[in-house]
């Protein structure tokens, strides 16, 4: 028997798709996933659907991270704050939807940053198809503290910084840069 209620089954739909590689349009794709059975993407097309995994990025100067296009949605210089101090040597990628966990899932980039402006509640709708899509991709979600993000507790993750996403090599470089980053913000006392 669990103790919390989790996400166990997640699809996710792109109609159309930017190759963020080649910078040209493509097939739209379905991203879905199951615990325990991998994640896989079927493109729109009628192709067959393939399993897709993570970016295996180890250096984080090779990583490309994504954060939310509209900037009222997260703290654009917060994450190039943390992009700095983990030595992303790349220029962020800003979409927004669920489109970013289904290219972090299948390995078009390696890191994904989302710190909201304060007073904003993430809600889990926005986040629990693309938790599972990565996590069964082989990556990591987290809050910003690296706590599991928690989809018991209604209709608001109980979330009060911000979410990262990467791989289980970056995660503790991540993590360390995070914290970093929001020491530095914080307002002094």
């Amino acid at each position: 028997m669990q103790d919390k209620p989790q996400v166990c089954l997640g699809f996710d739909i792109c109609y159309e798709w930017i190759s963020l590689q080649f910078g040209v349009k493509e097939v739209g794709c379905l991203f879905f996933a199951k615990v325990g059975g991998g994640t896989y993407m079927q493109p729109l097309d009628s192709s067959s659907a393939v399993k897709v995994q993570v970016s295996a990025v180890e250096n984080p100067e090779e990583a490309s991270f994504f954060e939310s296009y509209e900037a009222a949605h997260s703290m654009h210089d917060l994450s190039s704050l943390i992009a700095q101090k983990l030595g992303v040597k790349a220029l962020p990628v800003r979409i927004d939807s669920q489109a970013k966990y289904g290219a972090l899932s299948r390995g078009d980039g390696a890191i994904y940053l989302r710190f909201p402006h304060k007073g904003y509640r993430e809600k889990i709708w926005d986040h629990a198809t693309g938790c599972i899509v990565v996590t069964e991709a082989g990556g990591v979600v987290t809050d910003a503290a690296g706590q599991p993000l928690d989809f018991s507790k209604g209709k608001h993750l109980d979330v009060d910084t911000g979410i990262i996403v990467t791989n289980q090599k970056l995660m503790p470089l991540l993590l360390n840069a995070v914290k970093e980053s929001l020491k530095e913000k914080a307002p002094s006392s």
